[in-house]
């Protein structure tokens, strides 16, 4: 009996070790998953069960399989020769080779130009350094098996011996200072997909020459971008061009003609100065903004026709052009900058003492004249053109000028002027410091009553007439709109108010010392100039008539006393700025024929409430007819209290917005942090700027009825109340962040239109329940649904291009249904990182919910045993379960049944409206 067991036991040690012998050996499995990690240039594959070593065959094309012994499971690929490969996997164990190799994977080596490469997304590269390449270089479209997107900023920076670069057309972006002081470059070619060019990317190229072509993609030319370019000899500007910034092709002194395509609209500051070779420039309609110095020192410019559309000639634009002897002038133009010919042939030979520029004076030939001639005709005065004057005492102007430019008279001793019925502009320190003025006509004069006449005159400048000592009145224009800040300030008039506020005829123009705590507006204001109350900190209530037609920007700015404001009723614009951290205001309504709010107009205002006491339902009605709402509007308003109740703080303030049918723009930050608001019901706007409603921490409620097409960057950023959205039929685009952090925002009605979910909109959104994404939708951006771990469901149509990577990361209830439209892998990456259940080959009816399902090979992916499938969802429906019969409304099948049904099964979905 011993010796049976004995016998025994040694045939199953030496099965066993047979087993072990063939596990090791030559019967081990063929390697997984293997693949070329490209960032790296590393071949992975999954460790083999009972493997020992790894003999991988290299196979260069056209040539002899070679073979290496590694004992991990990766390999570098780095020192392999440029070229073509095709590589397999074989495991080894402790008995030698297994008999399958892995399938086999194709690798490119690309040739090394020297450059360095940053990975600067998971599919793009950029190149960050010129490494070790010298003189020709071209840059590979790809590189390490990814298209190479941008050349990165100072990348080539100072690269004395770079003498020619081919950029390859998947490059979209050059960044700033990317090829500066790259002084012997002589030859570039920007790809025809470039969109973006850094500040500075090209300059101080001096050796750069040839004609050089500016792509269609490129809407604008940044800062010094080409500067100091010495031998350039031309510039291709293409149709899509909007602005040529300030120093762009400053010193570009072989250039030798310029034609602007029609879309520019701005020339910077000393774009084109001291490009001394240019002899001819067109200019096409279109132009409107031309900067300070912008071809000055373009000593061969022989003539200029400046087109209709420009608006603005900055200070000097055409200084020192020497050769310069024909100027046309649009009849757009309203602000001429001072010496913008001084030291032209057309400025240098005047006929007259009376220097003209077209129909625009410019300046006296002999200053020490003491008495002028603006001829009848003449339609604008140059900035600084009788600056300081000390010989002129008298000046009435033609009924044809319309423009009076900034600093036009300033420091002159005139004692009287009359500006005659056409001026409709005079400019900021037209008059300032004209120490002996006494009397100013806005417009013509009637002798024989000795007052205003007619007037054209719409805004006063700022500093206009500050430190006049002398002037004492002023009848202001029944068609002045705007009067700048301290236009007014040390005249006579400022002097002499008694009441606090300042008045310059019919308008409000500043405040002294001698202001109380309340103000009552005189009956008959017509306006309240810029600045007005600035930094009046005394002020804590103003009255204001119904006579009042217009208040100006900032015209209230920084009155932190001041709580109450009654607005006249027919007020059409409240300006930028206008109770600008006015933090203690409580604002009794808007004015019902308002138009627009502007740039931080309320901003910082402590509950633009419309009581004087926090009650439970206070509303701001935006009026019917406001059209735009703009950026920082409402930024920081209501109240947070430092105490807390129940651990929270307390707000006091506005609790619900109503914005008006006519709105098409909510402004960037417009309402951000506004602390108490609860409620928000938008009746129409097209678009909800960046960040609108960003870290309101009440904000519970959102429901916009129609028209609206986008939603911003972080519009509702960790709103941390908000439990519920809704949205029209019209949405096209929830921006990137969207809804970050909003981990009370349990259900959103995303409508029928959308397109674009952007990347993080709904990360953290923790509470999401009830999300519905219709057909249309065509993309859904990176990290969009992260940790949102109450969805259950979510059911994806037959349109969807793109799915970014962690889309669903964190998402551990989640079950995913697809379009039979869509392959199951064909968004690939790792939009599914964390393998959420997905079920394809599903049918959806017209408003996208699961009609029914066909079986693919594979049911249900990533499900296993223990895993809890989610029911597809309908709106206003409960998911019942499945039939197997179309023709049957009653469920014979569970949600779970899904798992087992055969390759090519079909089930019906079956549903029962909520109660």
């Amino acid at each position: 009996m011993k010796l049976f067991r004995l016998l025994a036991l040694c045939i199953t040690a030496l099965c066993l070790f047979a087993l072990f012998a063939c596990g090791a050996g030559g019967e081990l499995d063929a390697p997984l998953g293997v693949e070329v990690e490209y960032e790296t240039l590393t071949l992975r594959w999954d460790e083999v069960e009972g493997a020992r070593t790894y003999v991988l065959q290299i196979t260069p094309k056209g040539a002899p399989v070679r073979e290496i012994t590694v004992s991990k499971s990766y390999y570098s690929l780095e020192s392999l020769d440029p070229g073509e490969y095709e590589i397999s996997v074989r495991a080894v164990g402790s008995g030698g080779v297994g008999l399958d190799l892995s399938k086999t994977v194709a690798f490119t080596r690309d040739e090394e130009c020297g450059l360095v490469f940053e990975l600067v997304s998971r599919g793009e590269y950029s190149v960050s350094s010129v490494g070790s390449a010298t003189g020709s270089v071209s840059i590979p479209a790809t590189y390490r098996g990814k298209p190479v997107t941008a050349v990165g900023e100072k990348a080539f920076f100072n690269s004395g011996d770079l003498t020619e670069v081919v950029i390859p057309e998947s490059v979209r972006t050059v960044g700033p200072f990317a090829f500066a002081n790259c002084s012997s470059l002589e030859r570039v070619e920007l790809p025809s997909g470039l969109v973006r060019l850094g500040e500075s990317a090209f300059s101080g190229c001096r050796s750069l020459c040839g004609v050089l072509a500016i792509p269609e993609g490129v809407k604008e030319i940044p800062k010094g971008a080409f500067a100091y370019c010495s031998r350039l000899e031309g510039i291709g500007f293409t149709e899509g061009l909007c602005a040529i910034g300030d120093n762009a092709f400053t010193d570009c002194s072989h250039l030798s003609s310029l034609s602007f395509p029609a879309s520019l609209e701005r020339i910077g500051g000393f774009a084109f100065a001291a490009c001394s070779s240019v002899g001819g420039v067109t200019f096409s309609e279109g132009i409107e903004e031309i900067g300070e110095f912008a071809f000055s020192k373009a000593v061969s410019l022989t003539s200029v026709t400046l087109p209709e559309s420009l608006v603005s000639l900055g200070n000097g634009a055409f200084y020192y052009c020497s050769s310069l002897a024909s100027i046309t002038l649009g009849s757009g133009l309203q602000k001429m900058g001072n010496s913008a010919f001084l030291e032209t042939v057309v400025y240098n030979n005047s006929p007259t003492n009376e220097i003209y520029v077209g129909n625009w004076f410019v300046g006296l030939r002999d200053t020490t004249a003491r008495s002028i001639d603006i001829r009848e005709g003449t339609v604008g005065i140059a900035s600084d053109a009788l600056y300081a004057n000390s010989y002129i005492a008298s000046l009435e102007l033609p009924n044809s000028v319309e423009y009076i430019c900034s600093g036009a008279f300033a420091g002159g001793s005139f004692v009287s002027v009359v500006t005659g019925s056409g001026v409709k502009r005079i400019d900021e320190r037209a008059f300032l410091f004209c120490e002996k003025l006494i009397d100013v006509v806005l417009g013509s004069y009637d002798y024989t009553d000795q007052t205003l006449r007619d007037s054209s005159l719409e805004y006063i400048g700022s500093y206009c007439f500050m430190n006049c000592p002398k002037l004492a009145r002023i009848d202001i224009p029944e068609t002045v709109r705007d009067i700048g800040a301290y236009a007014f300030r040390n005249t006579e008039i400022f002097k002499s108010a008694m009441t606090g506020a300042v008045y310059a005829d019919n308008w409000i123009v500043d405040f002294n010392d001698t202001v109380t705590e309340e103000i009552t507006v005189d009956p008959g204001t017509v306006g309240i100039a810029r600045y007005s109350f600035y930094n009046c900190r005394d002020l804590r209530s103003i009255k204001i008539d119904n006579s009042v037609r217009y208040i100006g920007k900032g015209a209230f700015y920084n009155c932190t006393s001041l709580e109450r404001v009654s607005l006249p009723d027919t007020l059409e614009r409240i300006e930028d700025y206008t109770f600008y951290s006015c933090t203690s205001l409580k604002l009794a309504g808007l004015p019902p024929m308002l138009r627009e709010i502007g740039r931080a107009a309320f901003y910082l205002c402590g509950s633009a409430g419309d009581n004087a006491f926090d009650t439970e339902d206070d509303v701001l009605e935006i009026p019917g007819g406001v059209t735009r709402i703009g950026d920082f509007a409402f930024f920081g308003c209501g109240y947070r209290s430092a105490d807390a109740i129940d651990g929270e703080a307390e707000s006091s303030g506005i609790d619900t917005v109503v914005i008006g049918p006519a709105v098409e723009y909510i402004g960037r930050c417009a309402f951000r942090g506004f602390s108490s608001l609860k409620n928000v019901v938008i009746y129409g706007a097209v678009e909800i700027g960046e960040k609108a409603f960003c870290e309101c921490p009440s904000l519970e409620t959102v429901k916009v009825e129609s028209g609206l097409l986008y939603v911003g960057d972080k519009a509702f950023y960790k709103c941390r109340s908000l439990s519920g959205v809704s949205f029209p039929g019209t949405l096209l685009t929830v921006g990137n962040l969207a809804f970050f952090g909003c981990d009370s925002l349990g259900s959103i009605k995303l409508g029928s239109s959308l397109e674009s979910i952007g990347e993080r909109a709904f990360l953290g959104a923790s509470a999401l329940e009830d999300i519905a994404l219709p057909p249309s939708l065509t993309r859904i951006g990176e990290q969009a649904f992260r940790d949102c771990t109450s969805l259950s469901s979510l059911t994806l149509g037959g349109n969807i291009n793109f799915i970014g990577s962690h889309a669903f990361y964190g998402c551990d209830a989640l079950t995913l249904y697809l379009s039979a439209e869509l392959d199951v892998a064909s968004p690939g990456g790792e939009w599914n990182s964390t393998f959420v259940p997905v079920i394809g080959g599903c049918e959806l009816s017209a408003d996208g919910y699961v009609s029914s399902v066909t079986a693919l090979d594979i049911a249900v992916r990533n499900c296993f045993i223990d895993t809890v499938l989610g029911a597809p969802k309908r709106d206003g429906y409960v998911f019942l379960g499945w039939s197997r019969d179309a023709a049957t409304s009653a469920a014979d099948a569970e949600l779970d049944a899904i798992r087992n049904i055969a390759s090519g099964e079909k089930l019906f979905a079956v549903w029962g409206a909520k109660e």
